[in-house]
């Protein structure tokens, strides 16, 4: 495991920094001090970058990579349930899977990419709080732009792979809340564009589509429409409505979201009705709950979309009985932990 120290001179008050203050502290990973002879040392996360471990802080891209400079690059994300990953291969597949579709070069293989992500939530999962879990992070470029390097070897894909701890604190308010929404002037890319269920960093379009939207109504998150003005998802979740009875989910320009496969699967073996469906806007009106879903948070409760008003946190609601089945799947109920989390 890559550590990185601090020493301090007892009795003198002074310290001397040997390399730069552990960056734990800006990333959000709790810092693990170990004290040998007087010397305190700080461990931070490791993280894995073109096959070699580092330090987190030291992943970095270079300026001539086509991920800084085209946006060009495909990623995947899974998380921890009490320390533990969960459904890791399915994660990597689509990975892979995307690498495919997308011709960017892969030169991991899938074993490669699983055992290492395992062994980085092994070591980093000693630097948490027990109530705390991590997210997952893989990343694939598309290589490098020759155009920056003039002459010499055009360096292949940058690959690497990292941990975060997972920050409850910013999806309390809408577990406990409800997450509030609006339909901004932006539109989602078309699957003409590139393949919109593919997960990939090119997410301009999401963040002038949540910035409009909170200049606007402070606190609101982004639903986008396509071209053709259905519902899509928001810039990190997918989009559920429940009317009389069945879950109605956006059909087409919307990731293939893993948590959307799980909530899928939840209601085949809960007996709900679950479809597909081109869902115009005029739809949320005939909505009698509307819920999300994401890898690190789970599922959360919608607020309002637009300011029309659904009801949250209630008891007998098809959210709550997806959550019983994500908990029996996992371990944690993600909603609870969430709210139970200082």
């Amino acid at each position: 495991m890559n550590l990185k120290f601090m020493i301090k001179r007892s009795g003198r008050g002074a310290s001397r920094e040997v390399r730069l203050l552990s960056a734990a502290f800006r990333i959000g990973h709790k810092s693990t001090e170990i004290r040998i002879d007087g010397t305190n040392f700080m461990a931070q996360p490791i993280a894995w970058l073109n096959g070699r471990q580092l330090a987190f802080d030291q992943m970095a891209l270079p300026v001539w990579d086509l991920g800084v400079v085209a946006g060009a690059s495909i990623s995947e994300m899974a998380r921890t349930y009490g320390h533990v990953p969960f459904r890791l291969k399915e994660h990597v597949q689509r990975l892979v899977d995307s690498c495919e579709e997308l011709g960017l070069e892969l030169p991991y293989d899938h074993l490669t990419l699983t055992a290492t992500a395992t062994e980085l939530v092994v070591e980093n999962c000693k630097l948490l709080d027990e109530s705390d879990d991590l997210g997952i992070v893989w990343f694939v470029t598309a290589g490098s732009n020759a155009t920056y390097l003039a002459e010499g070897t055009v360096p292949g894909p940058s690959v690497g792979i990292h941990t975060f701890r997972l920050p409850f604190h910013l999806w309390k308010a809408g577990a406990s809340e409800g997450v509030r929404l609006r339909i901004p002037h932006v539109r989602q890319i078309s699957n003409s564009i590139f393949p919109v269920h593919r997960k990939v960093r090119n997410r301009l379009h999401w963040w002038l589509a949540d910035r409009a939207v909170s200049a606007n109504s402070s606190g609101c998150r982004a639903l986008l429409l396509d071209e053709d003005g259905f519902l899509t998802e928001t810039s990190t979740s997918a989009f559920f409505g429940v009317v009389d009875g069945t879950i109605l989910s956006p059909r087409r320009n919307v990731l293939d979201s893993m948590s959307r496969r799980l909530v899928q699967e939840a209601a085949t073996e809960l007996g709900l009705r679950f479809e597909l469906a081109d869902l115009p806007a005029s739809a949320i009106q005939k909505m009698n709950e509307v819920f999300l879903s994401s890898t690190p948070v789970g599922l959360l409760p919608v607020q309002s979309i637009d300011g029309t008003a659904f009801p949250v946190n209630q008891p007998d609601s098809v959210l709550e009985r997806i959550l019983g089945w994500w908990t029996a799947k996992t371990g944690l109920n993600p909603l609870q932990q969430v709210l139970e989390r200082n």
